[in-house]
Parts: C-alpha cells; structure tokens; sequence
C-alpha cells in the first residue's frame, strides 16, 4: 500500500510539472521579450536601469546590456554567452553559476560581485573594477583581464592560459595592469597565463598553479607563494621583495629568478638560499 501511494504521489508530481512546463517557458518569453524592449528603449543619457531585477535562469546569450544599471540584480544560473555588458554597472549582483564565455565586460563595474562558479572562459575584462569580487571557483580561462581586482576571491579559480599582461603597445593613455593587489589566489591554476607587469603585491598565492607562468616585470611585494607550483614560471625583472616561497614546487627551475628585483629579500626553504 504504501508503495503504491509513493508512485502514486510521483505520477502526479509528473503530471503537475509536465502542465506547468509550458506555462513557465511561457511567462521565460514574456520576460525576455519585455526585457529586450526595455534595452531597445534606452539611450545614452537615459540607460536602462535593470538594478535588483531577477533574471536567473533566463537565457541572455547575446544581449546588448550595454551601459545597463544591475546593480544588485540576480543572474543566478543566466545563460550570458557572447552578451554584450559593455560598461554596465553590476555592482553587489548575483551571477552565480552563470554563463558568461565570451562576454564583453570591458569599462564594467563588477564591485563586490557575485560570480562564484562562473564561466568567464574567453570574456574581455579590459578597464574592469572588480574590487573585492567574488570570483570563488570561476573558470576565468582564456580571458582578457587588465583590471582592478583588488581584494577580489579567486580561490580554487582557473586563469589558465588568461591574458592579464600590460600591452604598452596598444594603450594611448599610458601603460594599464592588471591589479591583484591583496587578492586571494589560493590553489587557484594559473599555468601558462600572462601576468606580465600586473600587480599581486600582498596577494595569497598558497598552493597555486604556477606552471610557466609569465610573471616577468610583476610586483610580488610580500606575495605568499607558500606550497605553489612555479615550475618554469618566468620571474625575470620581477619584484619579489618579501615574497615568501616557502615549500613551493619547481623553485629550482624558475627562469629569470637571479635577474628578479630583491631576490636577496625573498623568502625560499633554507636548502634553496
């Protein structure tokens, strides 16, 4: 008997969700619909002001949100491939779990965002304020990032092959970096990325992958590098005054370290002074 009413309760649970289905598909269309007609509306000094609106779940793929207000808006689980957030304002929002491979985030504001297991994978972060983020776990593989991470979670997050590199050659109004000043990097993989020139002073590097690595010019004042891999990491010319590599991995095959700035005040296992 009570099997038969456990199945029973279940066909009807089925029954239920299978009639509601198109009902809420439904009411998807309607808010996307109504979502594309607010953007459509907005002009340069009237933006479309989106702050604290509820669009998870939503599919998004190659929106234009450009100069758009989300300003504590929820984009959990929101499918944003390719979309266009061009200088939007996404300060205190909520995409966790969020699609966001290949978007434009140049000129945007992420501060104190929520991006928590969230694919970044080939997006454009250039001029980005991504101060004290939470970028938790993110895939940030492949991305552009010149910004402003300052105090940014990047724990157990993956910047392989990411290019967050100074390109002096392609800035008019002066050399920009990217800045990972106070960040936590910990066991965060950063294998092959471009870090030339960025700033990670201060930041917890402990356990990260930083298997050749380009960190060439880079500021690492008072970085702790405790139990990392820098096997092949380039350090040529970078500043490592204070930084602490303390049982990191590949120490010994780390190119450019005799030619790193403050090398003498870096901190390795005493087998390796």
């Amino acid at each position: 008997m009570k099997v038969r009413n456990a199945r029973r309760r279940c066909l009807l649970l089925l029954a239920w969700a299978t009639w509601q289905l198109p009902s809420l598909q439904a009411q998807q269309q309607e808010s996307l619909a109504a979502l594309k007609s607010k953007l459509a509306a907005a002009t340069a000094d009237n933006p479309p002001d989106l702050s604290k609106a509820d669009l998870s779940g939503l599919d998004l793929s190659g929106v234009d949100f450009k100069r758009a207000v989300l300003t504590g808006a929820r984009l959990i689980g929101t499918k944003l491939v390719g979309a266009n957030l061009f200088t939007a304002d996404l300060t205190d929002a909520v995409l966790t779990g969020a699609d966001l491979s290949k978007a434009n985030l140049d000129g945007t504001v992420l501060r104190r965002a929520n991006f928590q297991r969230a694919n970044l994978e080939g997006a454009s972060l250039f001029a980005t304020i991504i101060e004290s983020a939470d970028l938790t776990g993110a895939n940030l593989s492949g991305a552009r990032i010149i910004g402003y991470l300052r105090g940014a979670k990047l724990s157990g997050a993956s910047l392989r092959r990411a290019n967050a590199g100074a390109d002096p050659g392609n800035q008019s109004m002066g050399v920009m970096r990217a800045t990972f000043v106070g960040a936590d990097l910990s066991g965060a993989d950063l294998s092959d990325a471009n870090l030339f020139k960025a700033d990670l002073s201060h930041a917890n590097l402990t356990n990260a992958k930083l298997v050749r690595t380009n960190l060439m010019n880079a500021d690492l004042i008072q970085t702790d590098l405790t139990g990392s891999d820098v096997t092949g990491a380039k350090l040529g010319k970078a500043n490592i005054d204070e930084a602490i590599f303390t049982h990191a991995a590949g120490v010994d095959q780390i190119q450019g370290l005799a030619e790193a700035r403050n090398r003498d005040k870096a901190i390795f296992d005493a087998h390796r002074k």
